[in-house]
């Protein structure tokens, strides 16, 4: 297993540490997720991964002398995944590049965001069903188990009853997972709604992160909201990350981000560059994510 600050640290291509440091500077989630560096990048391998879902954890019980324990299975399904291969390309005139350096490090910057942008969005709502060349995320991990929640709250105006709750709901669903979850994703709107919740109940918390980012939190737990259409909906999505839990997939031997810059002395005027990123994610226990979705279908801010 690695995180993409391992990565960085890890890789000897200078492009590579610039790129992944920015990213994670960037992105909670890049940041704060642990990857399961194990696919092979040759030929050999198909890009599947699978792995055992915890849907019932086993239960014990005390016995009596001289009694046999009482046997418990654990309910498992089997999951087999895809990790897709995020990637995009630009290009530059040289001239453009001579008349105006700016806007090089401007294609390098939007290559980047763009690679979070759709990890993000496919992290929620990918479905292979529908692109084949993504991954399967987490709206289709949760729908239909039992940590999928619809509120009963009308949040269009907030007061204090609405307010207790809608906190009511979230204890509920918090309660229903394997333990506390390190982040809850939701949307620039759900993120308006929930900091007039707190503002209302008296625990609204603003802190700064390592990377000076602006942190609220619901009760000690970081709300991270996914911007640019990242997040459709205003549901609430309260994740545990780890290796036993939430985790992401990507290629092993710290291949899994790779960039291409041009060398603009080479002969032709237009010059391309390109970076990717071998991804998926893996729910390894029903109740390490849940989901509490709103009231009423509204669209989400973008």
């Amino acid at each position: 297993m690695i995180t993409l600050e391992e990565l960085a640290t890890n890789s000897p291509d200078k492009l590579v540490q610039g790129f992944v440091n920015e990213t994670i500077t960037d992105s909670y989630l890049l940041g704060a997720m642990t990857f399961d560096d194990c696919l092979a990048s040759t030929g050999t391998s198909d890009l599947i991964y699978g792995y055992k879902r915890v849907k019932t954890p086993m239960s014990a019980a005390f016995r009596a002398l001289n009694a046999e324990p009482e046997v418990s299975e654990p309910k498992i399904e089997r999951i087999v995944t895809k990790v897709a291969i995020l990637s995009n390309a630009w290009k530059l005139d040289r001239v453009a590049k001579e008349a105006a350096p700016d806007l090089y490090q401007l294609h390098l910057e939007e290559s980047k965001n763009a690679i979070i942008r759709k990890f993000n969005a496919t992290l929620i709502a990918g479905d292979t069903a529908k692109d084949d060349k993504g991954f399967d995320g987490l709206a289709k991990a949760v729908k239909g188990t039992s940590t999928e929640m619809t509120s009963a709250v009308d949040l269009s105006m907030i007061d204090q009853k609405a307010a207790l709750a809608f906190a009511e709901e979230m204890d509920t669903l918090l309660s229903l997972l394997m333990r506390t979850p390190d982040v809850l994703l939701v949307s620039p709107t759900m993120k308006t709604k929930i900091n007039a919740i707190c503002r209302v109940l008296g625990i609204s918390n603003v802190t700064a992160d390592t990377a000076g980012h602006r942190v609220t939190t619901w009760d000690g737990i970081r709300i991270e909201e996914l911007r640019d259409g990242a997040l459709t909906t205003n549901d609430v999505y309260a994740v545990c990350l780890g290796m036993d839990a939430f985790h992401g997939v990507t290629l092993k031997g710290g291949s899994s981000i790779a960039i291409h810059l041009p060398n603009w002395d080479d002969p032709g005027a237009v010059k391309t560059g390109d970076a990717e990123f071998v991804c998926g994610c893996a729910l390894k226990a029903t109740k390490a994510a849940g989901v509490l979705h709103p009231m009423a279908a509204a669209p989400a801010s973008k």
